[in-house]
């Protein structure tokens, strides 16, 4: 039987490269509050002395060398991200960043991957949502022949965040998470804050409970030694079985695809059991069943701080189906959440 696909191939990275990363350390180091990618660094008032600590974070930031003079030829930041592009080696997670077909909007939206790692998951996602916004799936490294999985939460988001950045040519700054790919959400969204200064938009769908090792809600959800040795087990005796199948030229079959998924896994709990995220400046949709509603809901209302946004929703249904049959109503509550963030952030007072 024909499948038609839902998910496209990876794009190109945008031709202007990274240029709003750099439009934002034009900003930093000129000391205004925005330039655009198309202002020119001497209109904007720049000199010899912020050309060379311009270049030096340009430099710092993406790893490259370049002459203070770059800027004659590439004086705005759409020109110097054009020729940051053409030196800055592919990072190697842009792989996983993969845009949904249909996706017409301009403003990215970043969605992750839940406990299984596939990016299947955002063919769900409707037309009303594709049309305003450019949604990509973030799927998990390990789930293809000759992939390693991360092994913990620190390079798991740091590669996503560098993937997404690549691919879009900015940090990203609406992320969401499928089930636990919420935490994975949260983690690089903090990257983005920090990078920033930023508030990133967080929507998280059915997130599992804070700091739970089983990573959903149940009675004693501790993490203990015994559980920790548990997890330990299964990530060592599947990631033996993949590599024994794949030397024994067994990884394409369908148990080498089972044994490979279920190594990706077991390495994705042991590095997400009982992590519990310290809290950053955000904005956080909070969609959650009526299932692991009322472990969850209340958690993360504490978890937000003094300056995070949060609203939460619950829809009805199992974790298991409720975004099958509530997508609609899923895709409506994040739209109308990121209007009202959009309303709410023009209503903020300017920074002196």
């Amino acid at each position: 039987m024909n499948v038609r696909p839902i998910i496209q191939p990876i794009r190109a990275i945008p031709s202007d490269g990274p240029a709003h990363v750099i439009a934002g350390i034009f900003a930093t180091e000129l000391q205004i509050p925005t330039a655009d990618i198309d202002d020119s660094f001497f209109d904007l008032g720049g000199d010899s002395l912020t050309a060379e600590t311009l270049v030096l974070a340009v430099q710092n930031r993406f790893g490259i060398k370049l002459q203070t003079s770059v800027l004659l030829a590439a004086p705005t930041p759409r020109e110097f991200g054009r020729l940051v592009a053409s030196l800055t080696p592919t990072h190697p997670a842009r792989q996983l960043i993969v845009p949904v077909s249909g996706s017409s909007g301009h403003e990215p939206i970043a969605m992750i991957h839940g406990i299984s790692g596939s990016a299947l998951f955002a063919n769900r996602f409707g037309k009303r949502l594709k049309e305003k916004y450019a949604v990509m799936a973030v799927r998990g490294m390990g789930l293809e022949p000759g992939e390693t999985p991360y092994s913990n939460l620190d390079e798991i988001s740091a590669n996503y965040f560098e993937g997404l950045t690549s691919v879009t040519g900015r940090h990203p700054h609406i992320i969401g998470g499928i089930c636990l790919g919420g935490l994975l959400a949260i983690e690089v969204g903090r990257l983005t804050y920090e990078v920033t200064g930023e508030r990133p938009a967080l929507l998280l769908i059915d997130p599992p409970p804070l700091g739970s090792a089983w990573l959903k809600p149940i009675p004693d959800d501790r993490m203990t030694a015994s559980r920790r040795r548990q997890i330990t087990r299964k990530v060592v005796y599947w990631r033996l079985l993949r590599d024994g199948l794949n030397a024994a030229g067994l990884g394409q079959t369908r148990i080498g695809r089972h044994t490979r998924q279920k190594a990706f896994k077991s390495a994705l709990v042991r590095a997400a059991a009982g992590f519990s995220p310290s809290s950053y400046p955000c904005d956080i949709l909070v969609l959650a069943s009526s299932e692991w509603s009322a472990a969850t809901v209340e958690q993360y209302r504490g978890w937000a701080s003094e300056k995070t946004r949060i609203k939460t929703v619950v829809v009805p249904g199992t974790h298991d189906k409720f975004r099958e049959a509530n997508m609609q109503a899923i895709d409506d509550e994040i739209i109308a959440f990121l209007a009202a963030r959009d309303v709410a952030v023009m209503r903020e007072p300017a920074s002196p």
